[in-house]
C-alpha cells in the first residue's frame, strides 16, 4: 500500500517495493520519514529518488519476468507441448499482482512529483510502466484463454475417438448379441471361426463407411 501523509513536521512515505524471488513475485514496504527540506532521516535509502527509482527498477525487472515466463507457456500452447496448468495460474497471478503494484508506484510517483521530491522523468518512467504492466497483465488474460481453447480442442478429440470407438462397436455387438444366445438355427452358428471373419469383414467395412461419412 502507499502513505504519504504529513505528521509533526515530517512526511512519512511508504510504497512497494517488487521484486522476483524463486520464481515469483514478492513484495515488501520501504517507509521513509522526510523532514521539511526533504531530506530522508530515517529509512533505508539515503534520499526519496533513489527508493523510488530502485522501485521502479525492480519493478521492471519483475515485468521482464513476467513477459518471459509468458512467452515461454505461448510457444508451448502453439507448440502443443504439455502445460503445466499451475503455471498458467503463476504467470496469471503474477501479472495482476504486478499491474496492482505498478498502479500503486504510479500514484505515489504523482504525489511525490507534486511534493518536489521526485523529478518529472522519473515519473514518466513510472507511467511508462504502467502502459507496461497493461499490456503484461492482458497478454496473461490471452494466455489463459489460449490454455483453455486447447485444453477444450484435446476434449473434443478424445470425445471424437470415443464416440467413433463406440460406433464402430456397433456391428460387433450386434452380431455377438445374436450368436451369444446359442441358437442352433442361426448360420454358420457351428462354425465359430467364421463367424469371427464375418464379424471382423462387417467391422471393417463399417470403419470405412464412417470414415467416408
Amino acid at each position: 500500500m502507499v502513505y504519504i501523509f504529513s505528521e509533526g513536521g515530517y512526511t512519512i512515505i511508504q510504497f512497494p517495493m517488487v521484486y522476483i524471488e524463486d520464481g515469483d513475485v514478492a513484495e515488501e514496504e520501504v517507509e521513509l520519514v522526510v523532514d521539511a527540506s526533504g531530506k530522508v532521516v530515517k529509512g533505508p535509502y539515503a534520499t526519496v529518488q533513489d527508493a523510488y527509482s530502485k522501485a521502479l527498477e525492480n519493478l521492471s525487472k519483475a515485468l521482464q519476468h513476467t513477459e518471459t515466463f509468458l512467452d515461454q507457456l505461448e510457444y508451448k500452447l502453439e507448440m502443443e507441448e504439455k502445460v503445466n496448468p499451475g503455471d498458467v495460474y503463476t504467470a496469471s497471478y503474477m501479472a495482476h499482482f504486478l499491474h496492482y503494484a505498478t498502479l500503486q508506484l504510479y500514484f505515489a510517483g504523482r504525489e511525490l512529483r507534486r511534493r518536489g521530491h521526485i523529478p518529472h522523468k522519473l515519473y514518466g518512467y513510472s507511467r511508462r510502466l504502467l502502459r507496461r504492466a497493461h499490456v503484461v497483465r492482458r497478454y496473461a488474460r490471452d494466455i489463459r484463454l489460449l490454455h483453455a481453447t486447447v485444453v477444450q480442442l484435446s476434449l473434443d478429440a478424445s470425445m471424437k475417438k470415443l464416440t467413433w470407438l463406440g460406433t464402430l462397436a456397433m456391428p460387433a455387438l450386434i452380431i455377438t448379441g445374436f450368436y451369444g444366445m446359442n441358437l442352433e438355427w442361426l448360420p454358420l452358428a457351428d462354425n465359430p471361426p467364421a463367424v469371427f471373419l464375418i464379424l471382423s469383414l462387417v467391422t471393417a467395412v463399417f470403419a470405412y463407411v464412417i470414415n467416408k461419412v
